[in-house]
């Protein structure tokens, strides 16, 4: 309890305050006695300490420096019995205790020491014990209106009705979560505003923060109090609004129980998002991993975060930069990877972009739609800058270094796995070109990965159109004669060369290829048709996969 507090006990009705007035607002929390100068080796913080003077009768002098060192040691004050052994207290002593604003007390001749100490003692047990018991109650009373079914709304409100205060409750990015009715639009506003730039930033994000307002709209209101609400880090901030006089040791017991509810709701609301993200993370990572075959376990199970089964996706990778040589040490961080998931869906969001995003391993993996034509038309550019600007903002609001790795689209849900990987090698070309925040699209190194770029309906179209009749005949003769037409491709249209590799007669081979240019009605020797069959062939690979 408060000193100025305990000086109104009636076993200090009589005591008079010789200096440090301006300290009567440190606390007590324990009365001892002195009765020799070695006491700065047991003094304890927010002790309240008593004396006759006995021990300093024959040097009054060191009164001064025993002042310093219980004030610096965070004493709560010094009770000094006078016209006994000393007859008065020395003026250096009510200027030391003065000018460190640590009360000086004079007690009278009939003042018995050891009675005052057991009472004030006692007085200070009642204290706490009532201080525990509107703790335990407030707690009793937060903790009902949560299991009761109300919403953090309902406890925000009922915390500021106990306090005559206007709150606001917010997530550690600033967005509202509950206000109290005692705020009117304006202040709503106004606090809310101020709410973003009052947030305490690390290393101080863990720390009770108080500050001046400034704002004629907030009046009467002049101090802006900020409490940290934790689960394993900072995930909320409760805002109190009040005016300059400080609020009771009550009212903070108030609101540390109504934070401790708090972060209890919030911690069983994390823990359910993250359970449900967990199954989000672990579903997604099999299907870019390509675990999952079947187009239509996918769509089914992928319904409910958003994947459908007609949509042509790209796959990005996305990275925190290693190499930082270039961001100054004040601005780099470590985020982890949730907070991360959370900057950049923000962003993305701000940017206007549809996304599917998830965590993988050290990095996020965000699932973009294509356009109708399968992302090869002139909607990449508007795409690269979004990301582009999402990277930039990212970085200048949060000093947090990304880049990105872009896959080729994929129009099948099976094919997401191939995306994934084309994004990751992307990502890969970025950062051995020494770049950082950068946006970087795969690009086609061999003749399947631009085949694989073509829509299922063309693919088919040109299957069937060079192959013609040789498409329709029985499944068994149509695998024979198109290995035949492969090995002979294959072996530069050397017919010896084709028989003997397919361990057949010289005639088969031939009888086998006139029947092939036959049903499809195409020259096998012409150059341009030769490598039609053999794009055809690749191509057929691909629909296979």
């Amino acid at each position: 309890m408060k000193l100025e507090d305990l000086l109104n006990t009636p076993t200090l009705k009589n005591v008079r305050i010789a200096a440090g007035e301006a300290g009567l607002s440190r606390t007590v929390e324990s009365v001892n006695m002195m009765d020799s100068p070695d006491v700065l080796n047991y003094l304890r913080p927010n002790e309240l300490t008593l004396t006759t003077a006995y021990a300093i009768k024959d040097e009054p002098g060191i009164l001064t420096k025993l002042i310093a060192e219980m004030a610096a040691r965070g004493g709560s004050g010094l009770g000094i019995k006078t016209k006994r052994y000393l007859e008065r207290i020395p003026e250096e002593a009510k200027q030391a205790a003065d000018r460190l604003q640590f009360p000086l007390l004079e007690l009278p001749v009939d003042f018995s020491l050891s009675e005052a100490v057991q009472q004030l003692l006692g007085r200070i047990l009642e204290f706490r014990t009532d201080e525990l018991r509107h703790a335990l109650d407030s707690h009793r009373k937060f903790s009902n209106i949560i299991l009761e079914g109300n919403s953090l709304q309902h406890m925000i409100q009922a915390l500021s009705d106990l306090l005559e205060l206007p709150l606001l409750l917010v997530q550690r990015n600033g967005d509202p979560l509950a206000q109290s009715d005692r705020l009117s639009p304006k202040m709503y506003e106004r606090l809310l505003a101020l709410g973003h730039s009052r947030i305490p930033r690390p290393p101080d994000a863990d720390r009770m923060s108080s500050g001046e307002v400034g704002d004629p709209a907030l009046a009467p209101y002049s101090r802006l109090t900020s409490y940290p609400i934790y689960t394993d880090q900072p995930q909320a901030y409760l805002l109190i609004l009040s005016e300059d006089n400080p609020m009771s040791a009550f009212s903070h017991l108030t609101i540390e129980q109504a934070v401790n509810v708090i972060s209890f709701e919030l911690m069983k609301r994390q823990a359910v998002k993250e359970r449900s993200r967990r199954y989000k993370y672990d579903f997604l990572s099999d299907v870019v991993e390509g675990l999952l075959a079947s187009d239509t376990d996918i769509a089914n199970r992928g319904r409910s975060y958003g994947l459908l089964a007609n949509q042509t996706y790209r796959c990005a990778t996305i990275k925190q930069d290693l190499a930082e040589k270039e961001m100054p040490t004040t601005r780099r961080q470590q985020p982890d990877k949730e907070h991360l998931y959370e900057r950049v869906k923000q962003e993305a969001k701000a940017c206007g972009m549809t996304f599917i995003l998830f965590v993988k391993q050290d990095g996020l993996v965000m699932l973009l739609p294509c356009e109708e034509d399968g992302g090869r038309s002139g909607k990449q550019e508007p795409l690269e800058l979004a990301l582009q600007r999402m990277l930039e903002q990212i970085w200048q609001s949060g000093g947090i270094s990304l880049s990105i790795g872009i896959g080729n689209p994929a129009d099948r849900l099976t094919k997401l796995a191939e995306s994934y990987q084309e994004s990751q090698e992307a990502l890969l070309a970025g950062y051995q070109s020494r770049k950082q925040r950068f946006v970087q699209y795969y690009h086609v190194k061999e003749l399947s990965d631009l085949l694989r770029m073509l829509p299922p309906d063309d693919i088919s179209e040109f299957i069937q159109d060079t192959f013609g009749e040789l498409n329709r005949v029985e499944d068994s003769e149509q695998t024979e004669l198109k290995r035949t037409l492969r090995v002979y491709y294959e072996n530069h249209c050397h017919i010896a060369d084709t028989a003997k590799q397919l361990y057949l007669h010289r005639n088969t081979v031939i009888y086998r290829l006139e029947k092939c240019e036959k049903l499809t009605g195409r020259p096998l020797r012409s150059i341009a048709d030769s490598l039609r069959f053999r794009v055809a062939f690749q191509m057929e690979e691909i629909r296979r996969r």
